[in-house]
């Protein structure tokens, strides 16, 4: 019987596969990063944008640096406070004893006068004592401002007591407070202040610092001098707004009876 001799059959190798990465760096899961940091990047200077665009509220902002001053156990002094003690020096040297009151805050400083410090009953023009505490003011902002570079903005506000006027040249308080607050102004005028820094307004008796009756509701005469009052506000350059004055309680007007 014949042999069949068997061919060799050829070795077949497996296909090769592509080479593969590490089993980390085929799941890293850092890649977001790149994305989020373009993103935060792309916020950031969106809001650096608009902060650029907008208008800060300064005096509010004062506000908040003292809150959180005051949150946090820290000493906070307002941008202001050098200007009142620069001016409550220079009129304490004038004597005008309890018939001033200075105060500050974020919008500025606040000086009030009686009224008699300045004007005699329903007059309008300034005594000579009263000339001599404004010189001293107006010297005093004015030296103010060259130490400081700035502009101040000066608003006078004329206030009346609650009595109705009865005789003299001004048919009410509107025009007294008026009268009175542009005879004020016209002497910072005379020094040199721009005109398109300075306001008066007349609030007659409509804003004022005390209730003007007793209890037993007849007059209260200290309160009534009180509200009879000058108010020098020396704002800072970037208040672009006047600050209104508080309303006190307004009581029902009595008979009239003439007294400024």
């Amino acid at each position: 019987m014949a042999l069949r001799k068997l061919k060799a059959v050829p070795k077949v190798e497996p296909p090769r596969l592509p080479p593969t990465k590490p089993h980390a760096a085929a799941h890293d899961e850092s890649n977001w990063l790149v994305s989020y940091a373009d993103m935060m990047t792309l916020l950031c200077g969106f809001f650096i944008m608009l902060f650029s665009l907008a208008k800060l509220d300064d005096p509010q902002y004062e506000k908040v640096k003292e809150a959180v001053a005051k949150q946090f156990g820290g000493d906070y002094a307002m941008p202001t406070d050098e200007t009142k003690k620069y001016i409550a020096k220079a009129l304490s040297e004038v004597g005008t004893g309890n018939g001033m009151q200075v105060t500050a805050d974020p919008y500025g400083v606040t000086i009030i006068f009686e009224s008699t410090v300045f004007f005699d009953t329903l007059g309008t023009d300034v005594k000579a004592q009263g000339k001599e505490v404004l010189q001293k003011l107006i010297t005093a902002v004015s030296e103010r401002q060259v130490s400081e570079a700035k502009t101040f903005r000066i608003v006078v506000e004329g206030h009346t007591d609650s009595r109705p006027v009865i005789g003299g040249v001004y048919p009410s308080n509107w025009e007294l407070s008026g009268a009175r607050a542009s005879s004020v102004v016209r002497m910072f005028l005379e020094r040199g202040f721009r005109s398109d820094r300075l306001i008066a307004i007349g609030y007659a008796d409509t804003h004022p610092a005390s209730p003007a009756r007793n209890p037993a509701g007849t007059w209260d005469e200290a309160a009534l001098a009180k509200n009879r009052r000058v108010v020098i506000r020396i704002l800072e350059p970037k208040v672009d707004a006047i600050p209104f004055p508080d309303n006190a309680n307004v009581l029902t007007s009595p008979p009239a009876t003439p007294a400024h």
